[in-house]
Parts: C-alpha cells; sequence; structure tokens
C-alpha cells in the first residue's frame, strides 16, 4: 500500500470520501479481519452523527503491519491523548425523565471503537463512590446522569485524602442524562458543538480539558461541601426544586413550573455580601465560619428583596437558560444575576429570554462579578424557603460559597482543532475495496508523505 500527499485531491474516476480529521477520533486496524476502522463522526445540519467508514485491507503481512502504523500515526492527530485511556463510568438510570439508560446510547456509539479507549461502566442512584478510582490507573471520571450527579462527584473527590491531586489528575465528563445538564451545556456550547450526548460523548474522546472553579461551600447546620454550578434563590430555586414531581416532563418540567410559580412570585429577603471581582486583592485561601464575621476586605453589601437571586460558575444554568454569557468555568470569577423589586411583567421577560441570553438587557436586571459571598435570609422571607445548590436542595439558612481548589473537566474551551483531510477511495467503496488511503493535513511545506 502506498499512500501519499502532494497538495491533489484523489483521482475523481475512482470513488473517494473525504473525512474532516476534526471529525475523526481516530483509526484502527484489525488484522484478523483485515479490516480498517475510521471512528468518524461528521456534522449533518449542525448536529454529529456516527458515519464510521470500514475499509478491506488487500495485500500480505506486511502491508497490514504498515496499515497498523499508519493508522496509529494518523490517531495521534485525531485527539489531544497520548497513550491508551481509561476512564470509570457513572451512570444514573433514574436522572431526568429517567433518559440517562438512553443517553446511554450516545457514550456507546462514540466511545466503543476509538483506539486506546477503554470504559468501566458502574450503574447506580446512589453517591458514586469516588473514593475507591484511583487517579494512578485511570485518565478521568465520566458522568452520565443531570447535574446533580456531577455534584456528587467532585464533593467525593474533594473530600479525599488526596483531593488536591486527585482533582488535578481526574478530570470529569459530562455525558446529559438529566434535565437541565448546565455542565455538558456548556462545555458544548464553548466548544462550537450542538447540545446532545453524541457531541459530548465526541468532546470527551478527544481528550482535551479546561480547569473548573470549585468553591467550599459553609451553612451553621451541614458539614462543608463542594459546588461546581450554582446557588438559586427566590423563583429560580421554587422553579428548580418545586418542579422535582414533574421529573417524568425532562427538562419541559421548568417551564411548566415556571407558569406556576409566576401567578404567585415570593421574592427573597436577605443580604447579600460579596467580593468583587474587580478588586485588587482576593479572598484568602481559608473560609471563614458562617458564623463569625466576614474579613478585612473589598466587601459590597445588599440587603433587599430578590426576586431572581442566582449565582453561576458558567454561562449555562441548564439546556436553555443562557444565563451568563461568555463566562468561562475557570475564570475565577462567579457572577450573580439578580433582579430586585421587579413587577411581575420584568420578572416574565427576564425567564423568558434566558435561553438566549437577552436578560441582561433588561433595565433591572444586575450581572455582577464576584469572587467569594455570602447570603443570609433576613427575618420572615416571603419566599418558599428554598436554596438550589448544583441543583440540589440544602437548608434555607446563611450559606457562604468560598474559592478552593480547582478541578478539570472533559471537553475543550473552543473547538479549534488540527485541520486536514483523510481521503480514502477504492474501485467499489460500498463493498470496501480499498487500494489507496491519501492524507492530507496543514504542514508548512504543503507536503507529507507516509
Amino acid at each position: 500500500m502506498r499512500c501519499c500527499c502532494r497538495g491533489k485531491r484523489p483521482d475523481e474516476s475512482k470513488v473517494t470520501k473525504e473525512l474532516k480529521i476534526p471529525d475523526l477520533l481516530g483509526v484502527v486496524l484489525d488484522p484478523e479481519k483485515a479490516l480498517l476502522r475510521f471512528v468518524h463522526c461528521p456534522r449533518r445540519s449542525s448536529v454529529r452523527v456516527r458515519e464510521d467508514v470500514i475499509l478491506q485491507i488487500q495485500g500480505d503481512s506486511e502491508v497490514l503491519k504498515q496499515t497498523d502504523k499508519w493508522a496509529k500515526e494518523l490517531s495521534s492527530k485525531c485527539h489531544s491523548m497520548k497513550g491508551p485511556r481509561k476512564y470509570r463510568v457513572f451512570i444514573n438510570p433514574a436522572s431526568g425523565s429517567g433518559q440517562a439508560t438512553g443517553e446511554r446510547k450516545g457514550r456507546t456509539l462514540v466511545l466503543q471503537h476509538p483506539p486506546g479507549f477503554k470504559c468501566t461502566s458502574t450503574y447506580t442512584i446512589l453517591y458514586p463512590s469516588t473514593a475507591k478510582v484511583n487517579p494512578e490507573s485511570c485518565d478521568g471520571i465520566i458522568v452520565v446522569s443531570g447535574d446533580g450527579m456531577v455534584h456528587e462527584v467532585f464533593n467525593g473527590l474533594s473530600k479525599r485524602p488526596d483531593a488536591e491531586a486527585a482533582l488535578r489528575k481526574l478530570p470529569v465528563g459530562h455525558i446529559p442524562g438529566g434535565s437541565g445538564n448546565a455542565l455538558a451545556t456548556s462545555i458544548n456550547h464553548s466548544a462550537g458543538e450542538s447540545f446532545g450526548a453524541l457531541e459530548a460523548a465526541f468532546l470527551i474522546a478527544k481528550g482535551k480539558t479546561q480547569p473548573l472553579d470549585l468553591m467550599t461551600v459553609s451553612q451553621p447546620s451541614r458539614p462543608l461541601r463542594t459546588s461546581f454550578l450554582s446557588l438559586s434563590g427566590a423563583i429560580i430555586s421554587d422553579i428548580d426544586l418545586g418542579s422535582e414531581s414533574m421529573r417524568f416532563l425532562g427538562g419541559l418540567r421548568f417551564a411548566v413550573y415556571g407558569v406556576y410559580c409566576l401567578l404567585n412570585p415570593k421574592p427573597l429577603q436577605a443580604e447579600l455580601t460579596y467580593w468583587p471581582a474587580t478588586a485588587s486583592t482576593v479572598p484568602g485561601s481559608s473560609p471563614p465560619p458562617i458564623e463569625e464575621a466576614l474579613p478585612e476586605g473589598p466587601w459590597v453589601t445588599i440587603t433587599d428583596s430578590f426576586n431572581v437571586f442566582w449565582a453561576i460558575n458558567m454561562a449555562w444554568a441548564s439546556f436553555d437558560s443562557h444565563l451568563a454569557p461568555g463566562l468561562s468555568m475557570g475564570s475565577g470569577t462567579w457572577k450573580l444575576a439578580l433582579l430586585r423589586n421587579a413587577s411581575r411583567a420584568t420578572l416574565t421577560k427576564f425567564l423568558l429570554n434566558l435561553e438566549n441570553g437577552g436578560h441582561v438587557n433588561l433595565e433591572k436586571a444586575e450581572l455582577l462579578e464576584c469572587k467569594a459571598f455570602r447570603l443570609l435570609p433576613q427575618g420572615s422571607s416571603g419566599s418558599r424557603e428554598r436554596f438550589s445548590l448544583d441543583g440540589e436542595e440544602v437548608p434555607f439558612e446563611g450559606i457562604q460559597l468560598w474559592p478552593s481548589l480547582g478541578g478539570h473537566v472533559l471537553g475543550p474551551i473552543s473547538g479549534k482543532s488540527l485541520g486536514g483531510s483523510v481521503f480514502v477511495g477504492g474501485s467499489d467503496l460500498v463493498s470496501s475495496c480499498f487500494f489507496l488511503v491519501l492524507v492530507r493535513w496543514p504542514r508548512h511545506d504543503g507536503e507529507k508523505i507516509l
């Protein structure tokens, strides 16, 4: 077999197919059957599909040996990981509308054949046992569920004796299987991908990572916890937690219950104290006890009636709520979305504009940036007395979020990747008769000889 590229397309008289390297997850040879598989996930009408190309190799053992060498070289161009990869996969079959088992197909479709990619799956509706995951024998953790299980994974890693090393060595990937799916949506969107299980699994298989800020959460009645996503109060937590009985509707439950909450909104009376992101200094490394006064610093305090209180660590709060456009999850900054003393009409406009990010242009909407904050309910609040932390209910009492050890997630910050194409051809591609593969990727000299 001879493969080459000199800046020319293959012979148009032959049946050929162009495979773009950014759409490939690798190439693997089955030497027993002499089959060469291109793991291929192209875009079709803005969404990815799985379209592998399998070719029959013709030749002796030396041809197979050279083909295998070439396949490994091409595979190294398709993802950023070196060597075999092993992942622990936690699947919650009861998350969201119970679709996590179905969404598992997205993982199966993409992660089944990439060379050097191995997954060990665990089905659980309980907290994942991340304490037993060995960072030295595993390259990361993949969650097929909603944001609640992602929350539990990061809490499990943060409580380990080797928390700093575990958070550094074990990036977390998220394949959406819940109702909100904020982490998967934020990663997909930043990479220029559509929202979906297949796209999320595809980015995980590509192997790139990005940093994720984590916060230590303090409350008087609870042990310290870790937050990776958000804290909400007033109508946002009412919708999030009040709609739990409607999980069978999936993400639609938020819209249905939101109508009820709009008809009878309950504001949150509270004192908010935050450390502005624009300050020249940063909070100390250790969070103060929430029962004690805050340390000296450039704190700003707001005491008011909040129709909306929503603190967020990434751009998307759910698959249809673009709460903080442009916010990177590793920026060291959280955003506080506030709406104070607003009419029902303004509150309705805020909620209706969340999907496209248009809420930031409303006159009464505030989007503040902070490094840390403390929220204290005041007196007899008119709200339904709910706080939602990463989508999970926590006691309605004083709560503080403080910077802590950072983590990593599987998925790139942007969708930029190595360009180029692979041209596969033969006299009859349908019957997989293979005689030529022409490989092309950008080089300064415009030529690559294999």
